[in-house]
């Protein structure tokens, strides 16, 4: 009986629109998730392939033994990609010349992601594409100058002879350390065993390069676990590098969008469920006066809950799906190697948000909707908006649940909650100061003014509610905006227009002088010249320091930094430094040194500490007496360890220095190289352009989500408008009858939600600036300004985008003749 009941009121709830709310607000909660949680994951991906070309492959297994042909066949036998890569240092011998270079033995699969590009000649922009083959040798440029020889040439390799193929004109996993030190050469790997390099003591890397899907990748590094020894290694891309620090603040990016949009999907869903359980006050009081108890009724209305939540998921995920189709094809379109990868995460995700706003937010409201009592029907019930503690509670939960399923993140989860419940104990405690304040001003209701401050204070709940959502939604749009148009911006200005491109390594103090004297002639501008000292740190205060940790070494010595270090002496701080504890060296300073910060917290080193270094053979004392943060981003010459001059200078040092050289000049590299042939010109105009590329890259996915955002926000100050709609009505019907006229109620319609979205573009203004302020002093390490634009974009916009949204919904209710209204009032 139940049953037949539930269906047929169902229908009728339909035909009249009462389920619709409802339904909407658990819709927008699923297609923001599924929409914001696949683009944000699909912009991950395109920035983690992109990334991808760096390394040459998508995952690279890094070893100091020979191959193991069994990793080969299993990656193979799990239908990954497989290239290898041999790299070492070795002199190469021309005719006349000598010289060290770095040479990578490549098979003819590499590269797996990216594009290498050979030229049969020695120009860079025009030539013969070629592949890599037995028999060849490619050069980057310089090292053409170097020996003296040119494409055709033959070179000695150990004991075999090559043939000068060409240049490398791009080469996707070129190193990107100013200290990269030799110069390149590339070469077929079946070269490698008959030139006799490899004996029993050389110092060979070896990398496996990998490529596939992500499900294929995790599956392989799980199977070959048991093959794996102490000497192979998973190779990360590097956090430091210019590369890895803009896809860290990419994710940055993506994940703050993520998270704030739920919270407007959290209100929406809050909102409809608590005005559908007051509407339906008296039919439930109707209903257990005719007989029914409160399991009939709970049954009755569990189904039409159940069945509302089926709708908005299925059709909130096939929204959100087809959502993410465009966004895969907007991406694909910008980037053009982009694969896209499907992913359940979003869809159950998506589930699981319908599911948590219906039980956490619904299944409340429709428990006392339930206890009603019979008695009710005598009663008119009024409209108003109201929530217990225990909802207030679940609510929380619920979004704070949805928050960190979203993030993954548990300290972001809770920093934006305790900023939100802070924003919003803060606005509902001054919203309602100043609806109390405004009861005066209100007082007589002769003008539309008045009148809609009347409606503000006599709703203060409602409307402070109300307050909370718009203020939300405006501050997500504003922060979005300020971080793509300023932030990024300012980011970017930290590699400026000019910025050094051209490193210059291994100068003696004799070349000083001649490369002023050539910077002078070609109108160049030298970076200062940077003294670097090789050396390795082997004690702090007692404990000698030992190389790098493995798993398999467990003892309580101190781990150290496992290879050499580029010291230097400054006795000014460098610019792309801060100190972050104690004092940066005086005139008077002896056996001091300065160590990074994040160094410093790895090895816990802290003030006072005192460090034995080896250089050379011979040991140096210094203590450490400051701790800076450095900005490894700034394409300058950076360093772990700086000391006091007094340390360092009796011992023999060359020289690092930088400058800027326009690419169609560059005949003056090889001119410098040319003239001083010992000295390492190492070229960052490739960092600089896929460091740029990357920015323009995260710029264009945060305007796409912003516009989702914006979407999304809009969604749900609609939903907040028709819950108000009954309450409205009745509200017309009485000032209808008292002879009010449609410009009078225009009027204050119109002033009345022009009044609510300044309030709340002024709340979002603050907290925007609030933010905006941490997001630059924290995440990007800039100087903070004020944002001046805001506070008059922010009001402006919200009374602007609010007032409209409100007459746009309520415009043909306005229209709705007097006694029509009022019969409608009067029939429920």
């Amino acid at each position: 009986m139940w049953a037949s009941i539930a269906w047929r009121l169902f229908w009728r709830e339909l035909k009249r629109g009462e389920l619709w709310v409802i339904a909407f607000a658990l819709f927008l909660a699923v297609f923001s998730v599924v929409s914001l949680s696949g683009i944000t994951q699909g912009v991950k991906v395109a920035l983690e392939q992109r990334s991808a070309q760096f390394i040459a492959a998508d995952r690279v297994l890094g070893s100091s033994q020979p191959f193991n042909p069994e990793i080969i066949a299993l990656a193979s036998a799990q239908q990954l990609q497989v290239a290898q890569q041999m790299q070492f240092d070795s002199m190469l011998f021309s005719a006349e010349q000598m010289q060290l270079a770095t040479i990578k033995a490549v098979s003819p699969s590499y590269p797996l992601r990216g594009e290498l590009i050979l030229h049969r000649s020695a120009s860079l922009t025009e030539g013969e594409r070629a592949q890599i083959t037995p028999g060849d040798i490619w050069f980057e440029p310089r090292l053409l100058d170097l020996l003296g020889v040119v494409v055709g040439d033959t070179i000695e390799l150990g004991s075999i002879a090559l043939r000068v193929g060409g240049v490398i004109v791009n080469e996707p996993d070129a190193p990107l350390s100013v200290f990269g030190g030799s110069p390149r050469a590339l070469m077929h790997i079946d070269d490698v065993m008959t030139s006799g390099i490899v004996q029993p003591g050389s110092r060979i890397s070896y990398r496996y390069l990998l490529a596939g899907s992500t499900v294929q990748l995790d599956s392989f590094a799980e199977a070959v676990k048991p093959l794996l020894t102490v000497h192979q290694r998973w190779r990360n891309r590097d956090q430091q590098s210019a590369i890895g620090g803009a896809l860290d603040r990419a994710e940055r990016f993506l994940l703050l969008a993520g998270l704030l949009g739920i919270v407007l999907a959290a209100c929406a869903a809050a909102v409809a469920a608590n005005r559908y359980s007051q509407r339906h006050v008296q039919a439930v009081a109707i209903i257990k006066a005719l007989g029914a108890n409160t399991a009939t009724v709970r049954r009755i209305y569990v189904s039409h809950l159940t069945l509302v939540v089926l709708f908005s998921l299925v059709v909130g995920l096939l929204a959100g799906q087809v959502v993410l189709w465009l966004a895969e094809a907007a991406i694909l379109h910008y980037v053009g190697d982009f694969r896209p990868e499907f992913s359940l995460r979003p869809l159950w995700l998506g589930s699981l948000t319908c599911l948590l706003c219906a039980g956490l937010f619904a299944v409340r409201p429709l428990w006392r909707l339930t206890r009603t009592p019979a008695i009710e029907v005598l009663k008119q019930p009024a409209v108003v908006m109201s929530f217990d503690r225990w909802q207030l509670i679940t609510g929380g939960i619920a979004v704070f649940a949805l928050m960190w399923l979203f993030s993954g993140e548990w300290l972001i989860s809770i920093g934006l909650f305790l900023v939100c419940g802070i924003f919003i104990a803060l606005l509902l405690s001054i919203a309602a100061i100043l609806v109390k304040a405004a009861k005066p001003v209100a007082a007589g209701q002769s003008s539309a003014g008045k009148l809609a401050l009347a409606n503000l204070r006599r709703r203060l709940w409602a409307n402070s509610f109300q307050l909370i959502t718009f203020s939300l939604a405006l501050f997500l749009a504003l922060l979005l905006y300020f971080v793509r148009a300023e932030l990024i911006g300012q980011w970017q200005q930290q590699i400026p227009e000019g910025a050094p491109n051209h490193f210059l390594v291994n100068v003696n103090e004799t070349q000083r002088t001649e490369l002023a004297e050539f910077a002078k002639t070609h109108q160049l501008q030298p970076e200062p010249f940077y003294p670097v000292v090789r050396g390795r740190l082997v004690q702090v205060n007692e404990n000698v320091m030992r190389e790098e940790a493995t798993k398999e070494d467990r003892t309580e010595q101190q781990t150290g930094i496992g290879r050499e270090l580029n010291l230097t002496w400054l006795d000014t701080l460098p610019s792309a430094n801060k100190v972050q504890a104690g004092q940066w060296f005086t005139a008077q300073s002896t056996g001091e040194v300065s160590v990074e910060a994040e160094l410093a917290t790895r090895l816990g080193l802290t003030l006072g500490d005192s460090l034995r270094f080896s250089i050379g053979g011979q040991e140096v004392m210094a203590v450490v007496s400051s701790i800076r943060e450095v900005d490894w981003n700034s394409l300058q010459p950076n360093f772990y360890m700086i000391l006091s001059p007094d340390v360092l200078q009796s011992f023999p040092a060359t020289y690092i220095t930088a400058f800027y050289i326009d690419p169609s000049r560059y005949q003056l590299v090889n001119q410098l190289a040319r003239q001083m042939p010992t000295v390492t010109v190492l070229s960052v105009e490739a960092i600089i352009s896929q460091v740029q590329s990357i920015i323009s890259q995260v710029t264009l996915a945060l305007s796409f989500i912003l516009v989702i955002i914006g979407l999304a926000a809009a969604l749900v100050l609609v939903a907040q408008v028709q819950a108000t709609i009954e309450q409205r009505e009745q509200e017309l019907a009485i000032l209808r009858t008292l002879g009010a006229r449609y410009a009078f109620l225009r009027n204050a319609l119109i002033l009345e939600f022009t009044f609510l979205g300044a309030l709340a573009g002024l709340f979002a203004t603050v907290l925007a600036e609030v933010l905006l302020l941490t997001l630059q002093q924290r995440l990007f390490d800039l100087p903070f300004s004020f944002h001046y634009t805001l506070w008059w974009l922010g009001p402006v916009s919200g009374a602007l985008l609010v007032s409209l949204l409100g007459w746009w919904q309520l415009r043909q209710l306005l229209r709705v003749p007097g006694a029509v209204l009022i019969r409608r009032v009067l029939q429920g």
